[in-house]
């Protein structure tokens, strides 16, 4: 699969894959699974976990490519985004756009043929409402854009387990806020470490609007409020995550704070908010994997 570019050079499918945000469509993945396995009946459904990833990955990346389609003229503005220029331009946009427009059609199809209507229902809203609510109504408009925005995220965790069981429960909704709270934690802090390229772009992304020792005391009071919400299952039964996520909940919730602290005590350094932006990514995955295996174990 190739695209030319203005100058005339090839890109190839390695190169159309930076824009799909794989890592991104990997955590969305795991959201899923970690919500389809902590359902106490998910071995008589196994089958379903195959059409799961497929119609998740196809989604996520196509609102992927949506988005950076849509951000075209902020991304040439960003170093951390500039590359995409040579992949998304004039010249490949059309056919991107139906590459982009299959892939969306496809996850829907597959998930309503193979697991059932609300599960594609859920995969869906996952796709509008990042590529419209966030990406179209609110990312340059507020600096709430990734704290309502973030629901996207939620999104998977309420498909994993329709496609278990065909509804929701407090399990599910438990992982989708989890993720929705974990969101803001997570990307304002790489927005700290990337403030010049959002204020160059005019994107009023909240780091970029207040600085970074305000947006730091924003990262601390809601990294504090995530990691006391993933204590929650310790007081509602019914929410299914079993005793090694409590442990797990525990020692990476105060990995995440010391780490989201350190910036604030060496002068609200760049360097500080990107090591708590990668440590955000292993505080959910970890806490995504343990809830996989007590689903698994038992």
């Amino acid at each position: 699969m190739e695209y030319e570019t203005n100058g005339g050079n090839q890109v190839n499918a390695r190169e159309f894959f930076k824009i799909t945000k794989i890592e991104i469509t990997f955590l969305v993945d795991m959201v899923a699974i970690a919500a389809f396995l902590s359902d106490p009946n998910f071995s008589m459904h196994s089958f379903e976990i195959i059409p799961l990833l497929v119609s998740g990955t196809l989604a996520s990346m196509s609102a992927a490519v949506f988005n950076n389609l849509y951000d075209m003229d902020i991304d040439r503005a960003m170093k951390r985004t500039s590359y995409r220029e040579r992949i998304i331009n004039n010249r490949t946009f059309g056919r991107i756009s139906v590459y982009a427009g299959i892939m969306l059609a496809a996850s829907v199809l597959v998930s309503y043929l193979f697991i059932n209507l609300l599960t594609s229902a859920f995969i869906f809203l996952g796709f509008l409402s990042y590529v419209v609510l966030y990406t179209i109504v609110l990312k340059r408009r507020t600096t709430w854009n990734i704290v309502i925005g973030g629901i996207a995220g939620s999104f998977p965790a309420l498909a994993g387990w329709s496609a278990v069981s065909n509804d929701i429960s407090t399990t599910s909704l438990f992982i989708a806020f989890l993720v929705f709270l974990w969101t803001p934690t997570h990307f304002w802090s790489l927005a700290t470490n990337n403030s010049d390229d959002y204020k160059e772009a005019g994107i009023p992304m909240l780091p970029a609007v207040v600085g970074a020792r305000k947006a730091g005391w924003w990262i601390l009071i809601n990294s504090i409020i995530l990691v006391v919400y993933s204590a929650i299952p310790l007081f509602v039964s019914s929410i299914n995550v079993g005793f090694a996520y409590y442990l797990v909940a525990i020692a990476m919730g105060a990995i995440m704070l010391y780490y989201v602290i350190k910036p604030m005590t060496e002068q609200y350094s760049k360097p500080g908010f990107r090591r708590a932006f990668h440590i955000s990514n292993y505080y959910l995955l970890t806490l995504l994997v343990s809830i996989c295996l007590v689903g698994i174990i038992h």
